[in-house]
């Protein structure tokens, strides 16, 4: 590996391995009885700039005289996506005595190359429904249907199960979130002109939004959890299991923001706000186990979740403006 145009590498020896220095001797050359060669991690001298085509088409129609509907579609298409391949796999499995064997070159471990040889396919329906502000409310109703599908995962933690075959890394991205529905809006008192009512001393001034998003579960990837094709990575599938072929845990939050306004003067006034965040306290679970196993079932750990979003949460705050 190079870095200001120096070259490195890391070597660690345990004092009894062959041609381990004496303390307090230091290692003078790379020793030849190494049985791991250095990895490398280089750049494709051809490497392209990512970019996108984007399509994006859109109808609106008045439904009555402060609402809409709109009904549009998305097409997005990245090309020349980065991607870490290893271009120094074995070209035969190797033995655990000599594990650098059948290396392109033998000299080195696995040899990653960033590459920009993915690419991608975004395709959506997004039907949408907003009443604009009129009559001490608003609304905004959207929903997303939508498939997106690539070989290159997420951006430098990507690489292929066959480096030989990047088509078979072809299927559903990391962010492949079939449904979408997002709901949001606020409510305020109306305004009542009579300043001797007592109703008007209670509601004046107060003002509830709200947001509800709801989204189906991210696919992710199974593994087996060893190295099956004996190139070194521990990225093999379960046989007949494509890639993100299995649903993690779909998602639910409700926030809420409830406020008053006091006006002291024209120019003096001063809001109480409470918000919520995930007020239903649904567990929201994230990153599932991939770990399949070898075996015909899953291990019973497969898919279990490792972590969740945060729980509810309330703040309180004062707002003066003068």
């Amino acid at each position: 590996m190079q870095r200001d145009g120096s070259k490195y590498i890391v070597v660690q020896l345990s004092p009894t391995q062959a041609g381990a220095p004496i303390f307090p001797n230091v290692l003078a050359a790379q020793p030849s009885t190494l049985l791991t060669k250095p990895n490398v991690t280089r750049i494709d001298p051809e490497i392209k700039n990512s970019y996108s085509e984007q399509i994006n088409f859109q109808v609106e129609r008045e439904l009555f005289r402060d609402s809409s509907l709109s009904v549009g579609y998305i097409h997005l298409r990245g090309l020349h996506l980065i991607l870490s391949r290893n271009v120094n796999v074995p070209r035969f499995p190797a033995s655990a005595n000599v594990p650098n064997l059948g290396r392109p070159d033998p000299n080195f471990g696995n040899i990653s190359r960033f590459e920009s040889s993915g690419d991608s396919y975004y395709n959506a329906l997004v039907v949408a429904f907003n009443k604009r502000a009129s009559n001490w409310t608003n609304l905004r109703i959207s929903y997303t249907l939508s498939k997106a599908i690539d070989d290159a995962g997420n951006f430098f933690f990507s690489s292929p199960q066959d480096n030989f075959n990047l088509r078979d890394d072809r299927g559903l991205s990391d962010n492949d979130q079939r449904h979408r529905l997002t709901l949001s809006g606020s409510l305020e008192a109306p305004r009542i002109t009579d300043r001797a009512n007592a109703f008007r001393r209670v509601v004046e001034g107060f003002q509830l939004s709200y947001i509800f998003s709801y989204a189906s579960a991210l696919p992710f990837n199974p593994l087996t959890g060893n190295d099956r094709n004996f190139d070194t990575n521990f990225n093999d599938r379960p046989v007949g299991r494509g890639r993100n072929t299995a649903r993690g845990f779909d998602f639910a939050s409700l926030d809420l923001r409830l406020s008053r306004k006091f006006r002291f003067s024209e120019r003096l006034g001063l809001e109480a706000i409470a918000e919520g965040f995930n007020v239903l306290n649904r567990a929201n679970f994230q990153v599932p186990n991939n770990t399949f196993g070898t075996g015909q079932t899953p291990l019973a750990s497969f898919g279990r979740p490792t972590a969740a979003s945060d729980s509810r949460q309330i703040q309180f705050g004062l707002r003066l403006s003068f």
